[in-house]
């Protein structure tokens, strides 16, 4: 009895993980190169589906320090759809990032944008 007991929990753990690995293979981070606040570049939407690529970019945004509140009018690169949040992205060819919350825009936080971290947005330098 006991053989069987330990069987079935282990045929469910295996099960389990299982699931919890095609969750993660079916989630999708999606970025917008943005005109302004309100209103997106055409034909510029990535969906990165990549388990790498999307582990950098949330390790990236979880380790964020909130920088504090900003009267922003300059406008970001990007938008970020990160599972059910939405952030804008100011980025350059620094080593540093900044990010604000959709629905809070003016409370940033700065990001360490790494050559990884801009390789998973794929992010391409604008000289302007």
């Amino acid at each position: 009895m006991k053989i069987k007991t330990i069987l079935l929990l282990m045929i469910c753990s295996l099960a389990l993980v299982a699931c919890n690995d095609q969750k993660e293979a079916s989630e999708v981070i999606e970025i917008q190169e943005l005109i302004n606040f309100d209103e997106v570049q055409p034909d510029t939407l990535q969906q990165i589906s990549d388990a790498k690529d999307i582990k950098i970019i949330e390790k990236t945004f979880k380790k964020a320090r909130e920088f504090g509140e900003v009267d922003n009018e300059i406008a970001p690169q990007y938008k970020i759809k990160l599972n059910d949040d939405e952030y804008y992205l100011w980025i350059d060819n620094t080593i540093t990032g900044t990010i604000a919350n959709v629905n809070s825009r003016n409370m940033f936080y700065n990001i360490l944008a790494t050559d990884e971290f801009k390789e998973a947005i794929n992010y391409q330098e604008q000289n302007k």
